[in-house]
């Protein structure tokens, strides 16, 4: 199975190959339908491969969801202290995140499949303690995006809207871009950049000031 495009993001060690064809297998089959032989089949390689570096299923899928979000914590949550207004700095922070969502899609396709997994997944106690900590880093990635609009209201850079409102609905509007996105021959990282530009004129023009 090929690799989504410009997985840049992903270091090339034996550990994250294991990663990233198991990230691509959940994408496309679903958690419940993707087994560990799934997994090493998309390797080319045998089950034991796997099983070298992670136990179950469970914990493959958790090292997944846990990989795209720090992915999305370096990449795009870093630009919440950066220089400039508000606004400026959610600007960096929707393109980064947008960017992620192209050059990692098949992990950030994952963080979806964990959400339904922690809210309607019939797991052990222990799996649950972990879904809940991941929950939490990704409440703590939202919340970025929360203290932005927060700070762009009071600044004057963007509206006074309910911060907690404006950041559900602007990232729901980009990480759906993991979902339509697909990548044409030929395509260069700056030809993702150009798009993720248009993306953030879209549809951050209704918060600013």
């Amino acid at each position: 199975m090929q690799a989504t495009a410009a997985n840049d993001l992903v270091s090339p060690d034996r550990r994250e190959e294991v990663l990233a064809a198991a990230a691509e297998c959940f994408m496309r089959r679903g958690y419940e339908a993707t087994s560990m032989d799934d997994v090493a089949d998309a390797l080319g390689a045998t089950k034991g491969r796997v099983y070298h570096h992670f136990r179950s299923k469970p914990e493959l899928f958790f090292e997944v969801f846990r990989r795209a979000i720090f992915i999305l914590i370096r990449e795009a949550g870093v630009h919440e202290t950066g220089p400039g207004h508000a606004a400026d700095r959610l600007r960096r922070m929707a393109r980064a995140h947008i960017l992620c969502m192209m050059e990692t899609q098949a992990f950030q396709r994952n963080l979806t499949l964990g959400v339904d997994l922690y809210r309607f997944g019939e797991t052990s106690a222990e799996h649950k303690a972990t879904l809940e900590d991941l929950m939490n880093l990704r409440r703590g990635y939202e919340d970025a995006f929360r203290r932005t609009f927060a700070a762009g209201a009071a600044d004057g850079s963007m509206k006074a809207l309910d911060p907690s409102l404006a950041m559900r609905t602007l990232l729901g509007a980009i990480n759906w871009v993991a979902v339509w996105y697909s990548p044409r021959p030929g395509e260069t990282r700056a030809h993702r950049e150009k798009l993720a530009e248009e993306i953030v004129v879209q549809v951050l023009g209704g918060y600013l000031a």
